[in-house]
């Protein structure tokens, strides 16, 4: 493996696979790094140093696509996810088994597009980035033929994550994968919805700064307003280029039966700004204008941009509102029906879910 040195009890290294990934396998063994505590209704054993036996609720097995997805949570997981937030921690919380539900056997080639959806498709769930590192590839002897040793992209473990799934929701990440994961299956598909829940992993979360979170997301939905709009046909590359980004925004968003009202008691703020607006220009803003409007000002310093500045908390509730819509938006691409957590709201019960607008009509 290639490696650095730093010491003379470490240094690093850019990972390698070991074995051929075209080699063929009975299973896939991977390590999940940085999962809150997700686990599964079916018990788990194991014995303990005084020869006892330790018992705990902690698999979860879902099947998607022709596979067996089988994750387990480590017995010690309240214990090792305590006082998290007091130090950047990454750790080792779940093993997972990837298997074909006939039994055959697989290369890790084969395994690819589904260990890549479980990474995106997990990682968007929580807003922020958790992965499966260290697979091997084990023969129908038990022998390992295949690893792979290289680093994914892996945030710092949370005690709350800032996404759209509440964590104890088995219904509604089977309900996500379910459509994630035959979506990477497609190498087309793959490309641009990979791409949209990057840019939405990078807005959900609450690192860094909020115009960089904005500016993100904003990308994201551009991304994506391209996509429904002219990648499917509904508007010619001329039309698009011809209408407003607020316009193009509103489109989309009332085709998922988004609403677009600023709802006074998530988004004050907005609300204060929008009323001021109507005052100083006679216009209505709606949140698809409040959005496109603040992006722009942000992105496009002018004399405009100082009036983004003088509302406290202005800039953030844009934020807020631009996360809301954007993974609403890939969550109505996919077809997703279950529930999710609002993403404007900063305050509440972590369980705190609803359908998502378009399973209301």
């Amino acid at each position: 493996m290639p490696a650095w040195v730093r010491g003379t009890d470490g240094g690093w290294s850019n990972g390698t696979t070991i074995g051929r990934a075209d080699a063929p396998v009975q299973r896939i063994i991977a390590h999940w790094f940085n999962l809150p505590n997700w686990h599964g209704p079916e018990p788990l054993t194991s014995a303990t140093d005084d020869g006892g036996r330790c018992w705990w609720s902690g698999r979860w097995v879902t099947e998607i696509g022709g596979w067996r997805i089988t994750v387990d949570v480590r017995p010690d997981h309240q214990r090792v996810w305590t006082d998290l937030d007091k130090v950047d921690v990454y750790m080792m919380t779940h093993v997972m088994e990837l298997r074909r539900i006939d039994g055959a056997r697989f290369t890790p080639d084969d395994a690819e597009p589904l260990l890549e959806a479980l990474h995106i498709g997990v990682s968007f769930a929580l807003g922020r980035w958790a992965a499966p590192m260290l697979p091997v590839g084990e023969d129908a002897d038990g022998t390992i033929v295949w690893e792979d040793w290289r680093p994914l992209h892996c945030d710092p473990a949370q005690v709350t994550s800032a996404g759209w799934w509440y964590q104890r929701d088995h219904q509604a990440l089977g309900d996500l994968l379910s459509r994630v994961i035959p979506a990477f299956a497609d190498p087309t598909r793959r490309a641009v919805l990979r791409f949209q829940m990057m840019f939405a992993i990078i807005s959900v979360g609450d690192k860094g700064f909020v115009e960089q979170r904005v500016m993100t997301g904003a990308a994201g939905l551009e991304h994506i307003m391209w996509q429904i709009l002219v990648a499917s046909g509904v508007l010619t590359e001329h039309q698009y280029r011809s209408m407003a980004a607020h316009q193009l925004l509103r489109k989309v968003l009332a085709a998922a039966s988004i609403p677009v009202d600023i709802d006074p008691s998530l988004l004050p703020v907005i609300t204060q700004f929008a009323a001021d607006e109507r005052q100083r220009q006679g216009t209505r803003l709606d949140g698809a204008k409040v959005v496109t409007q603040i992006r722009n000002r942000l992105v496009h310093p002018t004399g405009d941009q100082e009036r983004v500045y003088r509302q406290d908390g202005l800039v953030a509730e844009a934020w807020l509102l631009t996360r809301h819509y954007l993974v609403l938006l890939i969550l109505h691409s996919l077809g997703y029906q279950g529930l999710y957590r609002d993403l404007r709201k900063t305050s509440g019960w972590v369980a705190d879910r609803e359908d998502v607008p378009w399973a209301r009509q």
